[in-house]
């Protein structure tokens, strides 16, 4: 078992994470290495990494490798993922993060089951999800930020794929030795990339096992080196990219309804007529935007069902601008309304259906698709 742990200016929490790791696997007759990732934290945090290391060291079997600039912990992780399958072959791997909140015992208990995993040969990715009670501190809340932002990712990406997954900015995860050269290929070089590696694991056969951890949240999350602003902005581009073809879209939708009803035209044949218009435009762009790695679908196949899709959605539209005009809402009012309802059901039947994994490969994409499963 290699414990992997990504570091950016750490404090004195990594020197207490790797003390209490060694003593916890001691207790437990638990056999560890740890791998530190110093993330291009600068000179000044030399002496803190070098404590460390005689910490690990006269416990454990412990390395740090250094990155020579700060590239994100995505790129730590993949950094540290591609040095395990040269020092320590056939090993799982589980990532903690540095800053304390995940507790020795619930990333060894975690380690255990990605074993029992990679014994059955299985490409899987667990999630320590944290549902359970801090036992040191049972009253603790969950700060209002962590909470938020949970809930808005665990959305996106119950849209996005189906799977409801308690806990998707979990930090502790076990990855069998089976998917690490796929890891190595998930795009993100910063906190994006854990979040598309979840996007993606369906589509690639990678199993989701999620173990329940306990909550740990330090006040006011002091170490965390994350930027709400532009790291949100990177976690939700695949949704921000929907909603940005998708008001394009509405744009051309509507400007061609009123258009046509400015001209006289009854509003169901414009209804109609500006859909058409509007989704030729939406299809040919949200097959690129949709497509976030594995096999792509045929464009006959997904055109077929984009198809289907818009005449439903086109149904709906109409049923529902009707209702409402009925009850005398304004045209524009009642057609921002329908679109609000209508655009998260185009976006999840999208990802999960029309865009969704493609027919067999031919021989050409079927060795470039093992590559990216297997490593060639």
């Amino acid at each position: 078992m290699l414990i992997l742990i990504p570091a950016y200016k750490p404090d004195s929490s990594l020197l207490e994470l790797i003390s209490n790791l060694n003593s916890q696997a001691q207790q437990e007759g638990q056999k560890l290495s740890i791998l530190l990732v110093n993330d291009g934290s600068g000179p000044a945090y030399d002496p803190l990494f070098a404590q460390a290391k005689e910490i690990g060291q006269a416990l454990a079997d412990l390395h740090i490798l250094t990155l020579p600039e700060n590239r994100g912990k995505g790129a730590a992780l993949r950094a540290g993922i591609s040095w395990a399958q040269k020092q320590a072959p056939g090993q799982v791997i589980i990532s903690a993060d540095a800053d304390g909140q995940h507790l020795p015992a619930d990333i060894l208990a975690l380690g255990r089951e990605t074993e029992k995993a990679a014994e059955k040969e299985q490409k899987s990715l667990l999630l320590g999800v944290r549902t359970l009670e801090d036992p040191q501190a049972p009253q603790q809340k969950v700060p209002l930020r962590s909470r938020v932002g949970n809930a808005l990712t665990a959305f996106l990406f119950g849209l996005s794929t189906g799977q409801k997954v308690a806990d998707t900015q979990t930090g502790l995860r076990g990855f069998t030795p089976q998917i690490l050269p796929w890891l190595l290929k998930v795009p993100g070089d910063r906190y994006e990339y854990e979040f598309n590696m979840l996007l993606r694991a369906s589509r690639f056969g990678i199993s989701l096992t999620q173990v329940p951890i306990s909550r740990v949240y330090e006040a006011g999350n002091p170490t965390s080196h994350f930027k709400p602003i532009q790291d949100s902005l990177r976690i939700y581009a695949p949704l921000l990219g929907f909603l940005a073809s998708s008001f394009s879209g509405f744009i051309i939708d509507t400007l061609a309804l009123l258009l046509l009803v400015a001209l006289g035209s009854p509003l169901l044949p414009a209804v109609i007529a500006a859909r058409i218009i509007s989704a030729s435009c939406n299809f040919a762009l949200n097959r690129f935007l949709m497509h976030d790695g594995g096999p792509r679908p045929q464009a006959r196949q997904s055109l077929g069902r984009y198809a289907l899709l818009a005449i439903a959605l086109l149904l709906a539209n109409a049923g529902l601008l009707e209702a409402l005009t009925w009850l005398g809402l304004p045209l524009l009012l009642a057609k921002v309304l329908v679109e609000l309802v209508l655009i998260p059901i185009s976006f999840a039947v999208q990802r999960r259906w029309v865009f969704a994994k493609g027919q067999p490969l031919n021989k050409e994409q079927e060795a470039t698709h093992k590559e990216l499963l297997v490593g060639a």
